[in-house]
């Protein structure tokens, strides 16, 4: 099945509107890439801790992939999902991807056989691309275990990695340097990019909800809303970037997009480690990074900080959750560079940042002003503007906005309001000063350390637990993940199950970061009169246990304190 232009929101009206405007226009991805080739064939393009490439070896390489994926039936529109770590091989599958036109899917390596049999058949994707094995995980024996229900994959492609020989079965699996060699060296590459306005690629939301979010986004909304960014942070063919979240989700992948735009150096980290980031950011020169918040207190905390050389950062950007404001401005005196804050989603772009060129105490504690390409409004439960300094709900219109979700007519109806601004789920207000402020979500979203967690999902997995009789999933606040997640659980009769328990259950399905770090036992619910768990409520009832238990260890408790790894969590 291909996803077509159909499948989206697009108008001929709105493309001709932003066309007009300056902000779309006719190049792709892969001419991109193809620009790099031509003009730096012999420079550094991407880096990782075992190889390195250039922009001519690049497109050479990734000419290859492609004509291997043609040579197996990757078409225009066909979805090729790819599940690998921050490797330059994750380039060269995007890369090939876009010049085939095809629909680029990644996602990150922590996600199990639910999450990805998930993704794979609402997709219905053509092609997957996994690791053998990364972190002793066997990501070929995980395909392997869905493979009979996933009846639209045509190509299940491996690239080793070099941890250990995985068993491959005769017929069904071909190997990156397979896939490469299928090309005639006297044939030239399968380029067919397609149109900027097409589907470049799919992301999801969120992973086994029943109400499942595939966000789209054309090569306009990507390289626009990335292009202003290169241009904001003063990023071009001088810059290196260090990119420290993974490539399989979306801030880390559009940091490899940020590096080909502004044809700049990007050093991939495969796993986050403090004092190894800093030793990156002094060996290679690194001028800028994003962070998540609990990446940027782990550098804050490291010891070896004082030791290192960060003169060449120019800007650090933070994000993905609240930041506290005491990290925001030990940073800004600690690192010796402007880190800014910055508010975005999937389905927007980046839609501000706080400003590198203003002392930090003027926006501290905002999320800057929106971006001058997106317009944001503050409306009330009647869809009405509210005025300057009173919250509400944030929408926003612009040309980084998604182009629909896939297959989600409904999410589609209400997720735009009448008159065609796109509802975030958030909420906010506007200062005088135009910058806005987050205020809280009307989502039931949780953001433990900068990643999304959806409630839904972990409670379908925790509701085939034999123990568990009812499950309420609610994040709880954290200093340093600024979430966590909490199971409430009202157990079976004759049953108590534990959290040891729990991540047991859960850890062959669901990642590891999505994992509970706390159990509560109930006995009932708050409910309304539908009969719908009262989460806020829930949460206060939770707070209050939490409360109690630290001021006093006396009296009876429904939980007790569990050792896992080196953390201790409440069960």
């Amino acid at each position: 099945m291909t996803i077509t232009r159909e499948d989206t929101l697009l108008t001929p009206d709105l493309i001709e509107r932003y066309t007009a405007a300056g902000f779309w226009a006719d190049a792709t991805l892969a001419d991109v890439f193809r620009r790099n080739a031509g003009e730096h064939p012999d420079k550094i393009a991407y880096v990782d801790d075992r190889s390195e490439v250039t922009w001519g070896a690049l497109w050479h390489i990734s000419g290859e992939v492609a004509a291997g994926l043609a040579h197996r039936g990757v078409r225009r529109g066909d979805v090729v999902a790819v599940q690998l770590p921050n490797r330059v091989e994750f380039v060269y599958m995007l890369a090939a991807v876009v010049r085939l036109g095809a629909v680029f899917c990644q996602f990150p390596p922590d996600y199990r056989a639910r999450e990805i049999e998930f993704i794979l058949r609402f997709s219905e994707a053509h092609t997957v691309v996994v690791p053998d094995r990364f972190r002793t995980f066997d990501y070929v024996e995980m395909i392997d275990g869905i493979r009979s229900r996933l009846p639209t994959v045509v190509n299940t492609v491996v690239v080793p990695t070099g941890e250990s020989p995985t068993a491959l079965e005769e017929g069904t699996w071909v190997t990156l340097d397979q896939l490469r060699g299928d090309l005639d060296p006297a044939a030239p590459a399968p380029d067919r990019a397609g149109d900027a306005n097409d589907v470049m690629r799919i992301a999801f939301t969120s992973g086994t909800t029943g109400e499942p979010k595939a966000v789209m986004h054309t090569a306009n909304t990507t390289l626009f809303t990335i292009a202003q960014e290169v241009e904001e942070r003063g990023v071009d063919g001088d810059s290196t970037l260090l990119v420290l979240l993974p490539v399989g989700l979306n801030a880390g992948f559009g940091a490899i997009v940020e590096t080909a735009i502004a044809g700049a150096r990007a050093v991939l980290m495969e796993r986050f480690q403090a004092a190894a980031a800093l030793e990156l950011v002094e060996r290679y020169a690194v001028t800028t990074f994003l962070a998540a918040p609990t990446a940027l207190i782990a550098i804050l905390a490291e010891d070896s900080l004082g030791d290192r050389d960060l003169s060449s950062l120019t800007v650090v950007q933070t994000g993905g959750s609240s930041t506290p404001v005491k990290v925001l401005r030990e940073a800004n005196e600690r690192l010796g560079c402007p880190v800014v804050d910055l508010y975005g989603m999937l389905e927007s772009g980046v839609t501000s940042c706080t400003s590198q060129d203003e002392p930090y105490a003027e926006w501290v504690g905002t999320a800057g002003r929106p971006h001058p390409w997106l317009q944001v409004r503050i409306l009330d439960s009647d869809d009405a503007d509210v005025p300057v300094g009173t919250e509400g709900e944030i929408v926003e219109t612009g040309p980084t906005i998604t182009v629909g979700y896939y297959r989600n007519p409904a999410r589609n109806q209400e997720s735009w309001t009448s008159d065609g601004w796109f509802r975030s789920g958030d909420r906010g207000y506007l200062d005088p000063a135009g910058r806005l402020t987050i205020s809280g979500r009307s989502k039931d979203m949780i953001i433990h350390g900068g990643a999304n967690i959806w409630p839904r999902e972990l409670e379908e997995v925790l509701a085939e637990h034999p123990g568990v009789a009812q499950v309420a999933v609610i994040g709880i606040h954290d200093d340093y993940f600024g979430e966590n997640v909490c199971a409430c659980v009202i157990p079976r009769p004759g049953t108590g199950p534990t959290l040891a328990d729990l991540i047991t259950f859960m850890k062959n399905d669901v990642a590891k970061y999505k994992l509970p770090q706390h159990l509560e036992l109930f006995e009932s619910f708050p409910l309304g009169p539908t009969g719908k768990v009262l989460k806020r409520e829930l949460a206060e009832q939770v707070e209050t246990r939490r409360t109690a238990a630290t001021s006093s260890e006396a009296g009876h408790q429904l939980h007790h304190r569990v050792t896992v790894g080196n953390h201790s969590r409440k069960v």
